[in-house]
């Protein structure tokens, strides 16, 4: 049986959406109109009886069409939303540049630097509020809604025990194991709290984002399969980043709609799988050419060591580049490899993402950027911000059939502490995880 729909129509502008009916829970809730951008209230009575399908009892036949003057053809009927036929391929861009976030960079530094930290909160807002309305997605900006004063709160806390904690480490190791030990034990609940957070107070026109707090399979992922992996002898790192990158995923809502990820965990295996090779492949080159140069009694070997000690020193230190390198270009690979799985494997509603990162690509990225910076001596690090993040979101698509009009804005009135995302920022703890 084919599942019914309903229309919502906004009481400021008459604009009317269809959403399915299983969608809509019960009771009162509010809705942002996508056109005019108003908030109005509605219940599922409401949007129930809004429009009646045909043949139930009390419901209206369907309007009829009359045909255009002077040409016998009916016109198509009118609907409440336009729906285009077939996919439709709806583009991320920055809009940001260089010296537009060099203003707020370098301002926010000095500010930071002359109150002692104090005003990192509201730096950050800056940041961020410049960042997501710099991006785009099919023209419309994201808006990052965060109060100072909430992240200030935060910051506070999170410096308390940053305090605490150095003060312990100089007292007695005993006491910095255990507050390392509470640190470690806090990961989970910093994870969950700084998501909530910051999806709470980030929105794409008008609705917001939410963060479900699923503290226990946090706790799984985060504490226990992490004990897990020095006694799997690294064998569960693949499973580990691919249970934390679909628990991002999963947690996550846009308005009513939670964000679904279907990368198995094969597809992360392969990846580290194809790194692994690749390694192994390279110490064996590298290790057959360097007896052959230096460690042999006869050939090459015992012609540089008897002619030419330097040149063996520069063979040495060539090969050392040559690998460290290869590291370096491995690492981004993992890197680049892991955002193109992550988000190939999103979708929300009938809207998947398409993710199209080049590890070349990436490699250049990062180590032109690290020569301005270093020349610049920091200078130019919010150019290479710009830069980086201008070429993301150039790879970066949503695919769908019905754009981003049917999706309702969820009213919740819950409000999250920053603490979470003060905390993990001032010990350095990674509770974003690269998605």
């Amino acid at each position: 049986m084919e599942e019914l729909h309903v229309t919502i129509t906004c009481p400021h502008c008459g604009f009317s959406g269809t959403v399915r009916k299983s969608a809509i829970p019960a009771g009162s809730m509010s809705a942002t109109c996508p056109k005019c951008r108003e908030a109005f209230a509605f219940s599922a009575a409401d949007a129930i009886g809004a429009e009646p399908q045909a043949g139930e009892a009390g419901g209206a036949p369907p309007p009829t069409a009359t045909p255009l003057p002077g040409t016998g053809s009916v016109p198509p009927p009118e609907t409440a939303t336009s729906r285009p036929e077939g996919p439709r391929t709806l583009a991320f861009s920055f809009q940001g540049n260089g010296g537009e976030y060099f203003g707020i960079w370098i301002v926010n530094t000095f500010l930071k630097i002359i109150t002692l930290g104090f005003y990192s909160a509201w730096a950050k807002v800056r940041k961020r509020r410049y960042l997501y309305g710099s991006t785009t997605l099919n023209g419309e900006p994201f808006e990052y809604l965060a109060d100072p004063l909430a992240l200030f709160k935060g910051w506070i806390i999170g410096a308390v025990a940053f305090l605490l904690y150095m003060i312990a480490n100089r007292l007695s190791p005993s006491i910095s194991m255990f507050v390392g030990l509470a640190i470690f034990v806090a990961v989970p609940w910093l994870v969950v709290r700084s998501h909530m957070f910051n999806a709470r107070n980030s929105s794409h026109r008008n609705i917001r984002f939410s963060f479900r707090p699923n503290y226990e399979e946090s706790y799984l992922i985060y504490a226990g399969l992490a004990l897990l992996v020095p006694f799997s002898f690294g064998l569960l790192i693949p499973y580990v980043i691919y249970r934390q990158k679909r628990f991002l995923v999963e947690n996550s809502s846009y308005g009513m709609t939670t964000f679904t990820f279907d990368t198995t965990v094969k597809e992360f295996y392969f990846l580290f799988l194809r790194v692994t090779a690749g390694a192994v492949a390279l110490l064996v080159i590298l290790s057959i050419l360097f007896y052959l140069v230096i460690g042999g009694n006869t050939g090459i070997g015992a012609a540089i060591t008897t002619k030419s000690p330097k040149m063996v020193w520069d063979f040495v230190i060539f090969f050392i580049l040559f690998f460290l390198l290869f590291y370096f270009y491995s690492v981004t690979y993992v890197q680049t490899e892991l955002a193109n799985l992550t988000w190939n494997g999103t979708s929300i509603g009938d809207c998947r993402f398409k993710s199209s990162l080049r590890a070349r690509d990436m490699v250049w990225l990062y180590l032109s950027n690290a020569v301005a910076i270093t020349c610049t001596v920091g200078l130019l690090i919010p150019w290479a911000a710009v830069r980086m993040a201008k070429y993301r979101f150039e790879r970066l698509e949503a695919r769908t059939q019905e754009g981003v009009d049917g999706f309702l804005a969820l009213a919740r009135n819950e409000e999250i502490t920053a603490t979470g995302e003060e905390i993990g920022d001032i010990f350095g703890i990674n509770v974003d995880f690269g998605f």
